[in-house]
């Protein structure tokens, strides 16, 4: 048997400790502007806007896709740290 992290493949290796705080800290960051997007009056509008064709302005799409991207991203951030300490 090969020592903990060594080349034995189903032994995983230690995450080295700044890696688990860089992840952190991203995730911190993306969190945090994801709030602060959701608390804005542009994201108020572009979810509130539906009536009379609003939904579709290119400004509410753009705002849209922003909250898609910051979702995705804090999600995958929680998914990396997950792994990492495990």
């Amino acid at each position: 048997m090969g020592s903990r992290g060594g080349t034995d493949p189903l032994i995983p290796m230690a995450p080295e400790p700044d890696v688990l705080e860089r992840l952190k800290a991203e995730l911190a960051d993306a969190e945090a502007e994801l709030r602060t997007h959701m608390a804005s009056w542009e994201y108020a509008f572009a979810m509130g806007s539906s009536a009379g064709g609003g939904r579709d302005h290119p400004k509410h799409r753009e705002t849209r896709e922003r909250i898609e991207r910051l979702v995705i991203r804090c999600r995958d951030l929680r998914a990396r740290l997950a792994e990492h300490e495990l």
